[in-house]
C-alpha cells in the first residue's frame, strides 16, 4: 500500500494536470483575493478573515480537482495497466485508497502556501495579531474535507469510463450538483419548510457554516455521507460481482447515518469569540417553535451591498439558519428585496416608513472615488400569523465608528430575534405597575413609557394604600418622578415587596425646581426634593444628592429673544445632559447616550458583599455640580467664563443594585395602619432595583394643544430632531428587572472586532499583492520542479 501511495503521489506531482490544477488554483486565488477589485478582495473588505477566501475555494475546487482525477483510472484502463495492477497481490480498494491518498497530499500540498494569506492579514490587522487563528484552522479543516469529497467523486467519474473527457464532464457535473443542485431544487417549493428539508441534502449550506468556525455533527454527517457514498460506489465499480462487499458496506453505511441520526445536535465552536454558540435560553424558545407552531421571517437587507452590511446579512442569515436547526424548520425565512414590488423610490420609502422600518442611505466611495447613494432598509419581519413585530438589524450608537456600529449590531442579532419570538409566543403577560399618589409623573408624560412597556407587559396604575399585600401581583413597579411625601405605611409596603423579591425602578429627582418659572422668567429657585425615601435606598445603599449636574455635553434649548417676532437663539442647555452608557450592563449596552434633566449625583453608600452595584449612566468628563438652593438659569456666559468649571468627571446618575438587601424596617416598629402584616421581613430574596435620579429620562413631551396635540418619543430632541437612547433604558431596564429566564443575558454577548489597519492595507498594497501572488505559485513551482528534475536525474543514471 505504502508503495503505491508513494507511486501515485510522484505520479501526480509531476503530471501536467497537477501543475495545472496547483498554479490554476493559485492564481486565480490570488489574483481574486488581492488583485482585482470586486467582493472578494480582502483589502477592500477591511476585516481580518479569510472569508471570502473559503467562500471562493470550494467553486475553484468543483472544477479544477475533476480535471486533476480524470485521468488516474480513465487512463490505466485505456492503457491496460489497471488490468495488470489486478493480475498482482493487490486488493482493488487498496488500488483505489492509493490515488485517494495521494490526491489528498497534493491538495494539502497545495492549500499549504495560501497560509501566507493568513499571515499577511496577521500583519495588516489592527492591532497586529487580531485575527481569529482557531476560527482560520476549522475552516480549513472544513475546506479540506470538502475537496476530499470531490476528490471521491473525481475519481468514480474516472473509474467508470476510459475517455479523460467524459470523466471530467460528469465528475464535474456531480460535484457542482452535489454542492448546489439540492438548493436550486429547494426553490421549486413553496413551503419554507420543505425547502429547508430538500436544500439540507445539498453541501453548500453545510460547508458554508462549517467554514464560519464552527462545526457541528449535522453539517459533518452530511459531508462523511458523500465521501463514504462515492468511494463505495468506485470501490465497487472496482470489485464486480460482490454482493456480499455491497450489503456489509450499505450495512455500514446504514449504521453510520443511525448513530449520526441519534447523536445529541453537539457543534465544536472554535471561535474565539464563541459567536455561533446559541444561549440555553434561545434552545428553549425556539423548541417551543418547533412543537408545531409556524413562524415566517422576512428579511429586507438584501441586494448589492458593500462588505460591512454583507457581513450584517451574513451574520443574519447564519443565526436564522442556526434558529431553524432548534426549530425542527418551523421557521419560514424569505429574503426580500425591498425594490422588487415595482413601486418608485418615493413610494416603497413611505411604505416601509408606515411599517415602521425607515430606510437608511448608504454612502460609498470605491478604490477609484466613485462616489453612489442607495437607500437600504436593515430590517426583519416576524410573524405568527396573527400579529407581526419589526426587528431592526442595525444598531446606531453615536460616538461609535461604522465598523463598531455593524459589530453591535451583528453582537445584538441573537437578542432582537428571540425578543421578538418570546413576544409573538407569550399568552401571559406579567404585570408591572406605575405607583400613583405622590405627584408622580401624570400618565400623559409617561403614556410612551406605557406604550412600548404595553408589548411586554400588563401595565397598571394605582395608589399604595395599605394593604400589605397590594403589591405582590406585579413583577415590578415603577416610581416616576415623585413631589410629595410617601407615609411610613406607604414606605414598608414597598420594603416588604423587595424583601419578598420585588423589584423596583427608582426615578427619585433630588432637586425641585419650577418649570413653570423657568419658561416664564429664564430662572427658578431650587430645593431639596424632599419625598421620605432617603433612609429606604440609604438601606439599599444609595443616596441621591441634593445637587444639579451642568454637563458641557448636553442639547442645545433655544431661547426667545424678542417676543414680537420670537426671534430667538441657541444656547447649550448645561442642566440636560446626554449621559454616557455603561457599556457591559445588558441594560444600557449598545444603546445611545441618554438624554436627561436636572438630573442629581448618585451615590454608593455602602459595601455590602450581599448587594452587586453597578453604575448605568454617568455625565461626561467635563460636568459640574451645583448644590441648592441655588437659582438656575440659561447664564451661558457666565458659566463659560468661570475657569475650570466642568471639573467633575462621570458624574453617576442611574445605578442598579442585585442581591439580597436589608430591610429599613428592622428593629422598627409596623406602622399602625398597616392591614394584614404581622412580622417584618428583615433580609429579602435575591432581587434587583435601579435608581435613577432623573425623572426626565422617562418623560415624554407633548407637542401642541387640545385636538392637534401628539405625544413625543422619550428622549427625542425636538430642537436637533435626534432621538437619545431614553426609550432603550426604559424598556431595557424593566425587562432586566424581571427577568427570570435569561433573555437579557443575550444582549451582554460580545463578539470581537477582527479589523485591517486601512491606511497600512492601502499603502502597502502592492507589496501585499506581489507576496500573496507570487509566493505560493512560486513555493509550487520550485517544489514540483525539483521533484521532477531530481526523478528525471535518478532515472537517467
Amino acid at each position: 500500500m505504502k508503495a503505491l501511495v508513494l507511486r501515485e503521489f510522484k505520479s501526480v506531482f509531476c503530471s501536467p494536470a497537477g501543475a495545472f490544477f496547483a498554479l490554476a488554483f493559485l492564481l486565480i486565488t490570488g489574483v481574486m483575493l488581492w488583485a482585482f477589485s470586486g467582493s472578494y478582495n480582502l483589502i477592500d473588505g477591511g476585516y481580518a478573515d479569510l472569508n471570502r477566501f473559503f467562500g471562493l475555494a470550494p467553486v475553484l475546487f468543483a472544477v479544477l480537482i475533476p480535471a486533476l482525477t480524470m485521468r488516474l483510472f480513465s487512463e490505466e484502463k485505456k492503457n491496460k495497466t489497471l488490468d495488470i495492477l489486478k493480475t498482482r497481490p493487490v486488493k482493488a480498494s487498496e488500488i483505489y485508497f492509493s490515488k485517494f491518498l495521494a490526491t489528498v497530499i497534493f491538495v494539502l500540498v497545495t492549500l499549504l502556501p495560501t497560509t501566507v494569506y493568513a499571515c499577511s492579514l496577521y500583519q495588516l490587522a489592527n492591532p497586529v495579531g487580531n485575527i481569529d487563528l482557531d476560527s482560520i484552522t476549522a475552516s480549513y479543516i472544513s475546506l479540506i474535507l470538502i475537496a476530499s469529497v470531490f476528490i471521491s467523486i473525481g475519481l468514480f467519474g474516472s473509474v467508470i469510463t476510459k475517455n479523460q473527457v467524459v470523466a471530467l464532464i460528469v465528475s464535474v457535473f456531480l460535484c457542482l450538483f452535489s454542492f448546489y443542485g439540492f438548493d436550486l431544487l429547494s426553490g421549486f417549493f413553496l413551503s419554507g419548510k420543505i425547502q429547508a428539508s430538500v436544500a439540507s441534502f445539498g453541501l453548500a449550506g453545510h460547508y458554508k457554516l462549517m467554514q464560519r468556525g464552527a462545526i457541528e455533527i449535522r453539517d459533518l454527517a452530511v459531508v462523511i455521507n458523500y465521501l463514504v457514498l462515492f468511494v463505495l460506489l468506485a470501490v465497487l465499480y472496482l470489485r464486480q460481482n460482490k454482493p456480499r462487499l455491497l450489503i456489509a458496506l450499505a450495512s455500514a453505511v446504514l449504521i453510520l447515518n443511525i448513530v449520526f441520526f441519534f447523536t445529541l445536535n453537539s457543534r465544536l465552536d472554535f471561535t474565539a469569540d464563541k459567536r455561533y454558540t446559541l444561549n440555553d435560553y434561545t434552545k428553549d424558545i425556539l423548541e417551543r417553535v418547533g412543537d408545531g407552531s409556524l413562524l415566517k421571517v422576512n428579511v429586507y437587507l438584501t441586494g448589492d451591498l458593500n462588505y460591512g452590511f454583507q457581513r450584517l446579512k451574513d451574520a443574519t442569515t447564519d443565526l436564522l439558519s442556526d434558529f431553524n436547526r432548534f426549530a425542527d424548520d418551523n421557521i419560514d425565512i424569505r429574503y426580500i428585496n425591498p425594490y422588487e414590488s415595482g413601486k418608485s423610490l418615493d413610494e416603497t420609502f413611505k411604505s416601509f416608513a408606515s411599517k415602521g422600518m425607515t430606510g437608511i442611505i448608504l454612502n460609498e466611495v470605491d478604490r477609484e472615488g466613485k462616489a453612489s447613494r442607495k437607500m437600504i432598509y436593515p430590517y426583519a419581519q416576524v410573524t405568527n400569523g396573527r400579529d407581526t413585530l419589526v426587528v431592526s438589524l442595525l444598531k446606531n450608537v453615536a460616538g461609535n465608528t461604522a465598523e463598531e456600529n455593524l459589530n453591535a449590531s451583528v453582537e445584538s442579532l441573537e437578542f432582537e430575534f428571540i425578543d421578538a419570538i418570546r413576544l409573538l409566543s407569550q399568552e401571559n403577560p406579567k404585570t408591572i405597575a406605575f405607583i400613583e399618589g405622590h405627584d408622580e409623573l401624570s400618565r400623559t408624560y409617561v403614556y410612551d413609557a406605557e406604550e412600548l412597556l404595553s408589548k411586554y407587559y400588563s401595565v397598571d396604575r394605582g395608589e399604595i394604600g395599605n394593604d400589605i399585600r397590594i403589591l405582590d401581583e406585579f413583577a415590578a413597579i415603577i416610581i416616576a418622578g415623585p413631589l410629595s411625601k410617601y407615609t411610613e405605611a406607604e414606605k414598608y409596603i414597598i420594603d416588604q415587596y423587595i424583601m419578598n423579591g420585588g423589584k423596583v425602578l427608582w426615578l427619585v429627582d433630588g432637586v425641585y425646581y419650577s418649570h413653570r418659572d423657568l419658561a416664564l422668567t429664564g430662572q427658578s429657585a431650587t430645593m431639596k426634593n424632599d419625598v421620605n425615601l432617603d433612609d429606604l435606598l440609604f438601606t439599599y445603599g444609595v443616596r441621591i444628592n441634593p445637587d444639579l449636574i451642568q454637563d458641557r455635553q448636553c442639547v442645545s434649548t433655544y431661547l426667545i429673544t424678542d417676543e414680537k417676532t420670537q426671534a430667538g437663539t441657541l444656547l447649550p442647555s448645561f442642566f440636560q445632559p446626554l449621559l454616557i452608557s455603561s457599556p457591559n450592563h445588558p441594560v444600557t449596552k449598545n444603546i445611545r447616550d441618554v438624554k436627561a434633566g436636572f438630573a442629581s449625583s448618585v451615590d454608593v453608600v455602602n459595601n455590602s458583599p450581599a448587594v452587586k452595584k453597578t453604575i448605568l449612566l454617568t455625565s461626561s468628563a467635563n460636568a459640574h455640580l451645583m448644590q441648592v438652593p441655588e437659582i438656575i438659569d440659561f447664564d451661558v456666559e457666565r458659566v463659560q467664563d468661570i475657569p475650570d468649571y466642568f471639573n467633575q468627571p462621570f458624574v453617576p446618575v442611574a445605578v442598579s443594585l442585585e442581591g439580597t438587601f436589608a430591610s429599613a424596617f428592622t428593629n422598627r416598629l409596623i406602622p399602625d395602619s398597616i392591614e394584614g402584616g404581622d412580622k417584618t421581613i428583615g433580609r429579602s430574596k435575591e432581587t434587583k432595583m435601579i435608581i435613577v435620579s432623573s425623572s426626565d429620562i422617562i418623560s415624554n413631551e407633548v407637542q401642541g394643544q387640545g385636538q392637534n396635540s401628539r405625544i413625543l418619543p422619550m428622549g427625542y430632541d425636538r430642537i436637533s430632531q435626534q432621538q437619545y437612547g431614553n426609550r432603550d433604558f426604559i424598556v431595557n431596564a424593566v425587562n432586566w428587572l424581571t427577568d427570570e429566564d435569561g433573555l437579557m443575558a443575550l444582549r451582554t454577548k460580545q463578539q470581537r472586532l477582527y479589523l485591517l489597519n486601512k491606511k497600512e492595507a492601502f499603502e502597502s498594497r502592492d507589496m501585499y499583492m506581489v507576496l500573496n501572488i507570487g509566493l505560493p505559485v512560486l513555493f509550487m513551482a520550485f517544489l514540483m520542479g525539483g521533484i521532477y528534475f531530481y526523478r528525471k536525474r535518478k532515472y537517467e543514471k
